[in-house]
Protein backbone atom coordinates (compact mmCIF):
# COMPACT_ATOMS: atom_id res chain seq x y z
CA UNK A 1 0.00 0.00 0.00
CA UNK A 2 1.05 3.30 -0.94
CA UNK A 3 1.07 4.40 2.77
CA UNK A 4 3.89 2.57 3.76
CA UNK A 5 5.48 4.29 0.91
CA UNK A 6 4.82 7.73 2.58
CA UNK A 7 5.51 6.34 5.78
CA UNK A 8 9.49 5.26 4.57
CA UNK A 9 9.67 8.73 2.68
CA UNK A 10 9.10 10.60 5.92
CA UNK A 11 11.09 8.41 8.10
CA UNK A 12 13.96 8.97 5.60
CA UNK A 13 13.51 12.66 5.93
CA UNK A 14 12.80 12.58 9.62
CA UNK A 15 16.60 11.09 9.97
CA UNK A 16 18.21 13.40 7.03
CA UNK A 17 16.50 16.63 8.63
CA UNK A 18 17.33 15.53 12.95
CA UNK A 19 20.18 13.22 12.79
CA UNK A 20 17.94 10.95 14.70
CA UNK A 21 17.97 7.60 13.01
CA UNK A 22 14.90 5.70 14.08
CA UNK A 23 12.87 2.84 13.13
CA UNK A 24 9.33 2.78 11.92
CA UNK A 25 8.26 1.31 15.31
CA UNK A 26 10.40 3.48 17.38
CA UNK A 27 9.06 6.47 15.30
CA UNK A 28 5.47 5.73 15.86
CA UNK A 29 5.98 4.88 19.40
CA UNK A 30 8.33 8.20 20.11
CA UNK A 31 6.65 10.80 17.61
CA UNK A 32 3.34 9.71 16.41
CA UNK A 33 1.66 7.85 19.20
CA UNK A 34 2.46 10.95 22.21
CA UNK A 35 0.41 12.90 19.53
CA UNK A 36 -2.55 11.19 18.61
CA UNK A 37 -3.31 7.91 20.75
CA UNK A 38 -1.75 8.91 24.22
CA UNK A 39 -4.88 11.50 24.88
CA UNK A 40 -8.44 11.34 25.91
CA UNK A 41 -9.17 12.56 21.72
CA UNK A 42 -7.35 11.15 19.16
CA UNK A 43 -6.02 12.75 16.00
CA UNK A 44 -7.23 10.03 13.96
CA UNK A 45 -9.62 7.50 13.44
CA UNK A 46 -9.11 4.02 12.00
CA UNK A 47 -11.75 2.02 11.96
CA UNK A 48 -12.13 -1.35 13.83
CA UNK A 49 -8.13 -0.83 14.96
CA UNK A 50 -7.12 -1.40 19.10
CA UNK A 51 -7.76 2.33 19.51
CA UNK A 52 -11.26 2.14 18.04
CA UNK A 53 -12.38 -0.82 19.97
CA UNK A 54 -13.75 -1.32 23.23
CA UNK A 55 -12.07 -3.22 26.16
CA UNK A 56 -13.06 -6.32 27.31
CA UNK A 57 -13.53 -6.87 31.13
CA UNK A 58 -10.08 -7.88 31.75
CA UNK A 59 -9.16 -5.10 29.96
CA UNK A 60 -11.48 -2.81 32.11
CA UNK A 61 -10.08 -4.56 35.07
CA UNK A 62 -6.32 -3.28 34.52
CA UNK A 63 -7.73 0.11 33.83
CA UNK A 64 -9.69 0.36 37.09
CA UNK A 65 -6.55 -0.76 38.88
CA UNK A 66 -4.76 2.21 37.44
CA UNK A 67 -3.41 1.44 33.80
CA UNK A 68 -3.03 3.71 31.49
CA UNK A 69 -5.80 2.61 29.09
CA UNK A 70 -4.07 4.36 26.26
CA UNK A 71 -0.57 2.09 26.86
CA UNK A 72 -3.05 -0.59 27.04
CA UNK A 73 -4.49 0.02 23.44
CA UNK A 74 -0.70 0.67 21.98
CA UNK A 75 0.10 -3.26 23.46
CA UNK A 76 -2.81 -4.60 21.97
CA UNK A 77 -1.42 -2.93 18.25
CA UNK A 78 1.90 -4.31 19.08
CA UNK A 79 0.62 -7.62 19.64
CA UNK A 80 -1.52 -7.58 16.65
CA UNK A 81 1.51 -6.61 14.46
CA UNK A 82 4.25 -8.88 15.84
CA UNK A 83 1.59 -12.32 15.83
CA UNK A 84 1.69 -12.66 11.91
CA UNK A 85 -1.87 -12.24 11.09
CA UNK A 86 -2.18 -12.03 7.53
CA UNK A 87 -2.70 -7.84 7.34
CA UNK A 88 -6.01 -6.30 7.21
CA UNK A 89 -7.34 -3.14 7.60
CA UNK A 90 -7.70 -2.92 11.89
CA UNK A 91 -4.04 -2.89 11.93
CA UNK A 92 -2.37 -2.05 8.67
CA UNK A 93 -3.43 1.11 7.01
CA UNK A 94 -5.33 1.31 3.82
CA UNK A 95 -5.29 -2.77 3.58
CA UNK A 96 -8.69 -4.54 2.66
CA UNK A 97 -10.56 -6.22 5.72
CA UNK A 98 -10.37 -9.40 7.19
CA UNK A 99 -12.54 -12.03 5.03
CA UNK A 100 -13.99 -12.12 1.78
CA UNK A 101 -17.20 -11.13 3.23
CA UNK A 102 -16.24 -7.69 5.23
CA UNK A 103 -16.55 -4.16 3.74
CA UNK A 104 -13.64 -3.48 0.82
CA UNK A 105 -13.13 -7.31 0.54
CA UNK A 106 -12.52 -6.66 -2.99
CA UNK A 107 -8.61 -7.05 -2.75
CA UNK A 108 -8.57 -9.69 0.02
CA UNK A 109 -6.19 -12.49 -1.63
CA UNK A 110 -5.55 -16.09 -0.26
CA UNK A 111 -2.15 -16.00 -1.75
CA UNK A 112 -0.56 -12.94 0.57
CA UNK A 113 0.96 -10.58 0.77
CA UNK A 114 3.62 -10.85 3.39
CA UNK A 115 4.37 -7.52 5.39
CA UNK A 116 6.96 -6.98 7.22
CA UNK A 117 5.83 -5.44 10.98
CA UNK A 118 8.25 -2.25 9.69
CA UNK A 119 5.93 -1.74 6.61
CA UNK A 120 2.72 -1.57 8.98
CA UNK A 121 4.34 0.83 11.41
CA UNK A 122 5.08 2.74 8.18
CA UNK A 123 1.29 2.69 6.86
CA UNK A 124 0.17 4.22 10.13
CA UNK A 125 2.70 7.22 9.61
CA UNK A 126 1.98 7.64 6.18
CA UNK A 127 -1.82 6.93 6.87
CA UNK A 128 -0.99 10.16 9.05
CA UNK A 129 0.09 12.11 6.15
CA UNK A 130 -3.19 12.12 4.03
CA UNK A 131 -4.52 15.58 2.85
CA UNK A 132 -8.11 15.82 2.78
CA UNK A 133 -10.04 17.91 0.52
CA UNK A 134 -13.27 18.52 -0.21
CA UNK A 135 -15.61 15.62 -1.66
CA UNK A 136 -14.87 13.36 0.78
CA UNK A 137 -11.06 12.27 -0.70
CA UNK A 138 -7.60 12.24 0.10
CA UNK A 139 -4.15 13.10 -1.76
CA UNK A 140 -0.25 11.48 -1.26
CA UNK A 141 2.09 13.63 -2.02
CA UNK A 142 5.01 12.39 -2.53
CA UNK A 143 7.39 15.30 -2.28
CA UNK A 144 9.91 16.21 0.74
CA UNK A 145 8.74 19.65 1.77
CA UNK A 146 5.08 18.65 2.11
CA UNK A 147 5.47 16.01 4.22
CA UNK A 148 7.71 17.85 6.44
CA UNK A 149 5.08 20.65 6.76
CA UNK A 150 2.78 17.82 7.43
CA UNK A 151 4.78 16.96 10.14
CA UNK A 152 5.63 19.59 11.64
CA UNK A 153 1.61 20.48 11.39
CA UNK A 154 0.79 17.29 13.85
CA UNK A 155 1.80 18.87 16.99
CA UNK A 156 0.10 22.27 16.18
CA UNK A 157 -3.07 19.89 15.90
CA UNK A 158 -2.65 18.65 19.16
CA UNK A 159 -2.43 21.95 20.79
CA UNK A 160 -5.22 23.33 18.80
CA UNK A 161 -7.35 20.73 20.23
CA UNK A 162 -6.57 20.58 23.87
CA UNK A 163 -7.35 24.09 23.65
CA UNK A 164 -10.77 24.13 22.15
CA UNK A 165 -12.24 21.16 24.84
CA UNK A 166 -15.66 20.88 22.98
CA UNK A 167 -13.89 20.23 19.62
CA UNK A 168 -14.09 16.83 18.33
CA UNK A 169 -10.84 14.41 17.54
CA UNK A 170 -10.17 12.26 14.50
CA UNK A 171 -9.66 14.62 11.89
CA UNK A 172 -6.00 14.66 10.96
CA UNK A 173 -6.64 14.80 7.17
CA UNK A 174 -8.89 17.87 7.59
CA UNK A 175 -5.99 19.24 9.32
CA UNK A 176 -3.23 18.58 7.09
CA UNK A 177 -5.32 20.30 4.22
CA UNK A 178 -5.82 23.64 6.31
CA UNK A 179 -2.30 22.97 7.80
CA UNK A 180 -0.54 22.62 3.85
CA UNK A 181 -2.45 25.56 2.83
CA UNK A 182 -1.93 27.89 5.59
CA UNK A 183 2.20 26.66 5.59
CA UNK A 184 2.14 27.52 1.72
CA UNK A 185 0.52 30.74 2.19
CA UNK A 186 2.98 34.37 1.91
CA UNK A 187 1.33 34.73 5.32
CA UNK A 188 3.40 32.13 7.13
CA UNK A 189 5.89 32.53 9.63
CA UNK A 190 7.88 29.49 10.69
CA UNK A 191 8.59 31.98 14.02
CA UNK A 192 5.34 32.39 14.53
CA UNK A 193 3.63 29.37 13.21
CA UNK A 194 0.32 29.76 14.20
CA UNK A 195 -0.10 33.88 13.45
CA UNK A 196 -2.90 34.22 10.55
CA UNK A 197 -4.21 31.04 10.75
CA UNK A 198 -7.77 30.73 10.68
CA UNK A 199 -10.16 27.89 10.75
CA UNK A 200 -14.37 28.59 10.73
CA UNK A 201 -15.09 25.67 12.57
CA UNK A 202 -18.55 24.49 12.64
CA UNK A 203 -21.29 24.05 16.03
CA UNK A 204 -23.15 21.39 15.81
CA UNK A 205 -25.42 20.97 19.04
CA UNK A 206 -22.46 22.10 21.34
CA UNK A 207 -19.73 20.39 19.29
CA UNK A 208 -16.95 22.22 17.19
CA UNK A 209 -15.70 20.39 14.23
CA UNK A 210 -12.87 21.50 10.92
CA UNK A 211 -15.25 21.74 7.78
CA UNK A 212 -12.68 20.02 5.18
CA UNK A 213 -11.07 22.80 3.04
CA UNK A 214 -12.14 23.23 -0.29
CA UNK A 215 -9.60 21.11 -2.68
CA UNK A 216 -9.17 24.08 -5.45
CA UNK A 217 -7.73 26.47 -2.28
CA UNK A 218 -4.90 23.14 -1.99
CA UNK A 219 -4.12 23.29 -5.39
CA UNK A 220 -3.23 27.08 -4.83
CA UNK A 221 -1.11 26.48 -1.84
CA UNK A 222 0.45 23.86 -4.32
CA UNK A 223 0.75 26.13 -7.12
CA UNK A 224 2.53 28.98 -4.75
CA UNK A 225 5.33 26.69 -3.60
CA UNK A 226 5.56 24.52 -7.08
CA UNK A 227 4.80 27.56 -9.83
CA UNK A 228 7.23 25.59 -11.98
CA UNK A 229 6.20 21.77 -11.36
CA UNK A 230 3.41 19.36 -12.02
CA UNK A 231 3.17 16.85 -9.29
CA UNK A 232 1.50 13.38 -8.98
CA UNK A 233 -0.73 12.32 -6.37
CA UNK A 234 -2.55 9.12 -5.03
CA UNK A 235 -5.95 9.91 -4.27
CA UNK A 236 -8.32 7.82 -1.94
CA UNK A 237 -10.81 7.93 0.55
CA UNK A 238 -10.34 5.04 3.72
CA UNK A 239 -13.27 4.91 5.36
CA UNK A 240 -15.48 2.05 6.47
CA UNK A 241 -15.09 1.14 3.36
CA UNK A 242 -12.27 2.01 1.34
CA UNK A 243 -12.22 4.39 -2.34
CA UNK A 244 -9.80 3.99 -4.74
CA UNK A 245 -9.07 7.14 -7.20
CA UNK A 246 -5.24 6.10 -8.11
CA UNK A 247 -2.80 8.78 -9.11
CA UNK A 248 -3.27 11.74 -10.56
CA UNK A 249 -0.97 14.23 -12.41
CA UNK A 250 -1.39 18.00 -10.32
CA UNK A 251 -1.07 20.11 -13.33
CA UNK A 252 0.06 23.07 -11.22
CA UNK A 253 1.94 24.75 -14.11
CA UNK A 254 -1.69 25.61 -16.04
CA UNK A 255 -3.22 26.75 -12.75
CA UNK A 256 -0.73 28.78 -12.06
CA UNK A 257 -2.34 30.77 -15.13
CA UNK A 258 -4.82 31.58 -12.88
CA UNK A 259 -3.12 31.52 -9.67
CA UNK A 260 -0.97 34.42 -10.42
CA UNK A 261 -2.99 37.23 -10.35
CA UNK A 262 -0.52 40.00 -10.52
CA UNK A 263 -1.11 41.41 -13.91
CA UNK A 264 -4.83 40.91 -13.98
CA UNK A 265 -5.81 42.34 -10.64
CA UNK A 266 -7.52 45.35 -13.51
CA UNK A 267 -10.75 43.08 -13.72
CA UNK A 268 -12.14 43.10 -10.40
CA UNK A 269 -13.36 45.91 -8.86
CA UNK A 270 -11.57 48.77 -7.73
CA UNK A 271 -12.35 49.13 -4.25
CA UNK A 272 -11.00 45.20 -3.43
CA UNK A 273 -7.95 44.84 -5.70
CA UNK A 274 -5.99 46.11 -2.44
CA UNK A 275 -6.92 43.33 -0.66
CA UNK A 276 -4.40 41.35 -2.43
CA UNK A 277 -4.07 38.03 -4.35
CA UNK A 278 -4.30 35.38 -1.52
CA UNK A 279 -7.49 37.57 0.13
CA UNK A 280 -9.00 37.60 -3.20
CA UNK A 281 -8.19 33.83 -4.05
CA UNK A 282 -10.11 32.55 -1.63
CA UNK A 283 -13.09 33.75 -2.88
CA UNK A 284 -12.50 31.46 -5.63
CA UNK A 285 -15.14 28.20 -6.07
CA UNK A 286 -15.15 25.56 -8.86
CA UNK A 287 -17.63 24.17 -11.04
CA UNK A 288 -16.57 20.78 -10.48
CA UNK A 289 -16.38 18.53 -7.27
CA UNK A 290 -12.74 16.65 -6.66
CA UNK A 291 -14.32 13.29 -7.85
CA UNK A 292 -15.91 14.66 -11.00
CA UNK A 293 -12.64 16.57 -11.52
CA UNK A 294 -10.37 13.91 -11.46
CA UNK A 295 -12.37 11.94 -13.90
CA UNK A 296 -10.56 14.61 -16.42
CA UNK A 297 -7.14 12.31 -16.18
CA UNK A 298 -5.37 15.19 -14.51
CA UNK A 299 -6.17 18.08 -12.37
CA UNK A 300 -4.86 21.31 -14.24
CA UNK A 301 -6.72 24.89 -15.53
CA UNK A 302 -9.52 22.79 -16.86
CA UNK A 303 -10.82 21.25 -13.80
CA UNK A 304 -10.44 24.63 -11.68
CA UNK A 305 -13.54 26.14 -14.13
CA UNK A 306 -14.73 28.74 -12.00
CA UNK A 307 -18.65 27.87 -10.62
CA UNK A 308 -21.48 28.53 -12.68
CA UNK A 309 -19.83 29.77 -15.70
CA UNK A 310 -21.72 27.99 -18.09
CA UNK A 311 -25.08 29.61 -16.64
CA UNK A 312 -24.37 32.48 -19.16
CA UNK A 313 -24.51 30.37 -22.77
CA UNK A 314 -28.01 29.57 -23.79
CA UNK A 315 -28.51 25.84 -23.80
CA UNK A 316 -31.40 23.47 -23.77
CA UNK A 317 -33.06 23.94 -21.06
CA UNK A 318 -33.73 27.98 -21.37
CA UNK A 319 -31.45 31.39 -22.02
CA UNK A 320 -28.06 32.09 -20.91
CA UNK A 321 -28.46 34.28 -17.70
CA UNK A 322 -27.47 37.69 -17.73
CA UNK A 323 -24.50 38.68 -15.90
CA UNK A 324 -24.39 40.12 -12.62
CA UNK A 325 -21.79 43.03 -11.86
CA UNK A 326 -24.37 45.03 -9.12
CA UNK A 327 -22.86 43.76 -5.70
CA UNK A 328 -19.12 43.31 -5.24
CA UNK A 329 -19.25 39.74 -4.97
CA UNK A 330 -21.02 39.15 -8.19
CA UNK A 331 -18.29 41.93 -9.31
CA UNK A 332 -15.38 39.50 -7.78
CA UNK A 333 -16.98 36.03 -9.14
CA UNK A 334 -17.27 38.26 -12.79
CA UNK A 335 -13.98 39.08 -12.73
CA UNK A 336 -12.75 35.17 -11.80
CA UNK A 337 -14.86 33.82 -15.06
CA UNK A 338 -13.19 36.32 -17.46
CA UNK A 339 -9.70 35.53 -15.89
CA UNK A 340 -10.45 31.88 -16.49
CA UNK A 341 -11.25 32.21 -19.87
CA UNK A 342 -8.23 34.21 -20.26
CA UNK A 343 -5.93 31.45 -19.25
CA UNK A 344 -8.12 28.88 -21.32
CA UNK A 345 -7.82 30.69 -24.32
CA UNK A 346 -4.10 31.48 -23.92
CA UNK A 347 -3.97 33.90 -26.80
CA UNK A 348 -3.89 37.86 -26.18
CA UNK A 349 -5.34 38.12 -29.61
CA UNK A 350 -7.95 36.12 -29.18
CA UNK A 351 -8.47 38.78 -25.86
CA UNK A 352 -8.47 42.03 -27.78
CA UNK A 353 -10.82 40.35 -30.69
CA UNK A 354 -13.28 39.89 -28.08
CA UNK A 355 -13.09 43.13 -26.83
CA UNK A 356 -12.92 45.36 -29.91
CA UNK A 357 -16.15 43.38 -30.75
CA UNK A 358 -17.68 43.64 -27.20
CA UNK A 359 -17.29 47.73 -28.04
CA UNK A 360 -18.47 47.58 -31.33
CA UNK A 361 -21.93 45.81 -29.96
CA UNK A 362 -21.90 48.03 -27.37
CA UNK A 363 -22.05 50.75 -30.03
CA UNK A 364 -24.51 48.70 -32.51
CA UNK A 365 -27.09 49.00 -29.04
CA UNK A 366 -26.47 52.52 -28.23
CA UNK A 367 -26.21 53.57 -32.24
CA UNK A 368 -29.28 56.05 -32.74
CA UNK A 369 -30.27 56.18 -28.80
CA UNK A 370 -32.50 59.17 -29.00
CA UNK A 371 -34.74 57.56 -31.58
CA UNK A 372 -34.13 54.04 -30.36
CA UNK A 373 -36.68 54.21 -26.61
CA UNK A 374 -39.04 51.48 -25.35
CA UNK A 375 -39.73 48.58 -27.63
CA UNK A 376 -37.37 49.93 -30.02
CA UNK A 377 -34.48 49.92 -27.90
CA UNK A 378 -35.56 46.20 -26.36
CA UNK A 379 -35.25 45.22 -29.86
CA UNK A 380 -31.75 46.46 -30.45
CA UNK A 381 -30.74 44.79 -27.27
CA UNK A 382 -32.32 41.65 -27.99
CA UNK A 383 -30.88 41.76 -31.95
CA UNK A 384 -27.47 41.97 -29.32
CA UNK A 385 -28.28 38.98 -26.81
CA UNK A 386 -28.90 36.92 -30.26
CA UNK A 387 -25.17 37.09 -31.11
CA UNK A 388 -24.39 35.02 -27.85
CA UNK A 389 -25.36 31.45 -29.22
CA UNK A 390 -23.34 28.04 -29.09
CA UNK A 391 -22.59 27.32 -32.51
CA UNK A 392 -20.59 29.55 -34.87
CA UNK A 393 -22.96 29.34 -38.40
CA UNK A 394 -25.67 30.92 -35.80
CA UNK A 395 -23.04 33.26 -34.54
CA UNK A 396 -22.38 34.55 -38.47
CA UNK A 397 -25.47 34.83 -39.29
CA UNK A 398 -26.60 36.94 -36.50
CA UNK A 399 -23.39 39.64 -37.44
CA UNK A 400 -24.61 39.21 -41.09
CA UNK A 401 -27.81 40.53 -39.85
CA UNK A 402 -26.41 43.10 -37.49
CA UNK A 403 -23.87 44.33 -40.64
CA UNK A 404 -26.79 44.53 -43.00
CA UNK A 405 -28.68 47.07 -40.40
CA UNK A 406 -25.62 49.69 -40.40
CA UNK A 407 -24.65 49.12 -44.49
CA UNK A 408 -21.95 47.46 -43.49
CA UNK A 409 -20.31 50.73 -42.27
CA UNK A 410 -16.81 49.94 -42.20
CA UNK A 411 -15.54 49.71 -38.08
CA UNK A 412 -18.49 47.18 -37.48
CA UNK A 413 -17.55 45.52 -40.64
CA UNK A 414 -13.73 45.27 -39.45
CA UNK A 415 -14.45 44.10 -36.28
CA UNK A 416 -17.22 41.58 -37.18
CA UNK A 417 -14.75 40.16 -39.87
CA UNK A 418 -11.85 40.00 -37.21
CA UNK A 419 -14.23 38.11 -34.70
CA UNK A 420 -15.27 35.69 -37.45
CA UNK A 421 -11.31 34.89 -38.72
CA UNK A 422 -10.67 34.24 -35.32
CA UNK A 423 -13.59 31.82 -34.79
CA UNK A 424 -13.21 30.39 -37.76
CA UNK A 425 -9.39 29.84 -36.71
CA UNK A 426 -9.91 28.46 -33.04
CA UNK A 427 -10.72 24.70 -31.39
CA UNK A 428 -14.29 24.03 -31.33
CA UNK A 429 -14.16 23.94 -28.18
CA UNK A 430 -12.73 26.97 -27.31
CA UNK A 431 -15.90 29.28 -29.74
CA UNK A 432 -18.12 28.63 -26.27
CA UNK A 433 -15.03 30.78 -24.38
CA UNK A 434 -14.82 33.14 -26.63
CA UNK A 435 -18.45 34.18 -26.73
CA UNK A 436 -18.81 34.08 -22.87
CA UNK A 437 -16.06 36.29 -22.89
CA UNK A 438 -17.61 38.57 -25.33
CA UNK A 439 -20.60 38.63 -23.76
CA UNK A 440 -18.73 39.73 -20.54
CA UNK A 441 -16.43 42.52 -22.46
CA UNK A 442 -20.30 43.91 -23.66
CA UNK A 443 -21.51 44.08 -19.77
CA UNK A 444 -18.66 45.71 -18.89
CA UNK A 445 -18.71 48.51 -21.50
CA UNK A 446 -22.12 48.94 -20.60
CA UNK A 447 -21.44 49.67 -17.36
CA UNK A 448 -18.57 51.90 -18.66
CA UNK A 449 -20.88 54.04 -20.39
CA UNK A 450 -19.09 53.93 -23.51
CA UNK A 451 -21.22 56.89 -25.53
CA UNK A 452 -19.40 59.64 -26.80
CA UNK A 453 -20.80 62.97 -25.06
CA UNK A 454 -23.18 65.26 -26.97
CA UNK A 455 -23.11 63.51 -30.24
CA UNK A 456 -24.67 60.10 -30.42
CA UNK A 457 -25.89 60.12 -34.14
CA UNK A 458 -22.06 60.72 -35.02
CA UNK A 459 -21.39 57.00 -33.96
CA UNK A 460 -23.58 55.55 -36.79
CA UNK A 461 -20.93 56.33 -38.99
CA UNK A 462 -18.06 56.67 -37.07
CA UNK A 463 -18.06 54.17 -33.47
CA UNK A 464 -15.78 55.43 -30.86
CA UNK A 465 -13.67 51.99 -31.35
CA UNK A 466 -10.26 53.66 -30.08
CA UNK A 467 -11.38 53.83 -26.52
CA UNK A 468 -12.35 50.04 -27.28
CA UNK A 469 -8.56 49.12 -28.69
CA UNK A 470 -6.66 51.30 -25.90
CA UNK A 471 -8.26 49.40 -23.21
CA UNK A 472 -7.37 46.06 -24.69
CA UNK A 473 -3.82 47.89 -25.21
CA UNK A 474 -3.51 48.64 -21.83
CA UNK A 475 -4.62 45.10 -20.24
CA UNK A 476 -0.79 43.86 -21.16
CA UNK A 477 -1.76 40.44 -20.33
CA UNK A 478 0.47 38.00 -20.23
CA UNK A 479 -0.73 34.84 -21.16
CA UNK A 480 1.94 33.48 -22.19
Amino acid sequence: MYTSHIGRRLLSLYHQRTGEELSARQFFEQRLYPLFYAHKRFLQWVPSSPFAQDFNKDEKALVALGDSPYEIKLGKLHNKIDSGLAPDASFVIGFPAAGAEGTTSGQVSGVGPKVSSEEIYCSWIGGALGVGVSGGLSLLLDEDDVLWALYEGWAHYRTFLEQRPTMKGNQIETWNGHWLAHAFSPEFDPAYPLDEFKIDLTDTAGTLAMPTREWVQVLFALTRHYPTRDLMAYVYSLAQTNRTIGFVPLQLRGINKVYDLTEKLFLFPEAVRSAGQAELLRLYTVQYGFARACQMGAIGLAAIEPAKLRDYLPSAYGPAKPPATKTEAAAIQFAFHQLWILAMLNNQELYDTADRLAGALHQFAIRDIGKNAGRGKNNVNQQVEQVFVKHRPLFIDKLSDMLAAVNAASPYRDAFDEAVRQVMLMPVDNFPLFIILTRFRYIARQNEGVLPAGNAKADTAAPAFKDSAAAAEQTQLNLQ
